[in-house]
């Protein structure tokens, strides 16, 4: 039985890995609903919002770390990564949307920093194939939303976030710890979306992070440019109604460039112990109830290979664990 579109209550997976230092995270689209396509908890989906439609989703993602002996008293105990979000379907094919982070950090014996980050803004543009490419239709029936779909975004941050945040000892937080950037970052990528065997989707993901030069009160400071590629297979276990239960697997792959900073001779130079591929393996749960979802997962990195990682700590792929939670809803003007 074929049904429009507007039966769909939009997922939004917002996507928060952070970078080596475990110091940021970056946002991702996905759409699903009781019926139709799946959504992952960090791959991105590239169907788009319908028109005229805003969406608004809560998300959190807690970090622990592995603590050694050679980074006491200083080792980075956890970080939460809370994130809220406004979108909004401009046209079928284009949908337009808000981030304003909220972070805590904490690390041994130089407290705990928080507030909050870079507000982002994202632009997503939605297409499919059908006989040939096309722009995504003002409405689709549930046979036609497992056709490939296909999405481009790009994004920027604001930056608003706090950079000169001292810590308990009345020293500046490093880079890595303070609350913003000082600089906008520059997000691009693509996405891929298809319904097999009925209760099957495959999403898969390809995005890149750009992060400008900033000079801090006590440096001048680059992250390194992030590239992911993400893949999830979501399996429908149940649907009734408006009722339904997801469960799903992800890969997520990270590498990430060195970070930079000035030396003495004012020159940017890339800095040892940063950087580096990592894979990680995530598994989740998203429940459904009308307009109402909410995500549940874990993630862990299963290979890592950090750039002197004998000397990293509190970076990404040295957690012990990884657990999220998004909560989302639509509603149509």
């Amino acid at each position: 039985m074929k049904r429009p579109l507007h039966v769909l209550l939009l997922v939004f997976a917002v996507m928060l890995p952070s970078a080596v230092d475990a110091h940021h995270g970056v946002a991702s689209v996905g759409i699903a609903g009781p019926e139709g396509p799946g959504a992952a908890i960090e791959t991105a989906s590239s169907l788009t919002l319908p028109r005229n439609t805003l969406f608004f989703m809560l998300k959190n993602e807690h970090a622990s770390f592995a603590k050694y002996g050679f980074a006491e008293p200083e080792n980075k105990e956890y970080l939460s990564f809370c994130n809220a979000a406004v979108g909004f379907g401009v046209m079928p094919w284009l949908a337009l949307y808000f981030f304003q982070p909220y972070n805590i950090k904490h690390q041994d014996s130089l407290g705990t920093t928080s507030g909050f980050a870079d507000t982002s803004v994202m632009l997503n543009f939605g297409f499919k194939y059908d006989e040939g490419f096309r722009l995504n239709p003002e409405k689709e029936s549930i046979d036609e939303l497992e056709d490939w779909h296909f999405s481009a975004f790009v994004s920027s941050s604001v930056p608003v976030g706090g950079t000169d945040l001292v810590d308990r000892r009345g020293g500046f937080w490093a880079p890595d710890m303070q609350g913003g950037f000082g600089s906008p970052s520059l997000g691009a990528g693509v996405a891929a979306t298809k319904v097999f065997a009925g209760d099957f989707t495959y999403l898969g993901e390809l995005s890149s992070q750009y992060f400008i030069e900033h000079e801090y009160s006590f440096t001048t400071y680059q992250f390194g440019t992030e590239l992911r590629l993400n893949n999830a297979l979501v399996y429908k276990a149940f649907g009734k109604g408006v009722f339904r239960t997801d469960v799903l697997a992800e890969v997520n792959l990270l590498n990430l460039m060195r970070d930079k900073e000035m030396d003495a001779a004012g020159k940017m130079k890339e800095l040892d112990a940063s950087g580096g591929l990592i894979a990680y393996a995530s598994a989740g749960v998203r429940l459904y109830w009308g307009r109402v979802s909410a995500g549940f997962g874990a993630k862990k990195a299963f290979l890592s290979f950090l750039n002197e990682g004998e000397d990293q700590q509190g970076s990404e792929g040295l957690e012990d664990f990884r657990l999220m939670f998004t909560l989302s809803t639509t509603v149509g003007l």
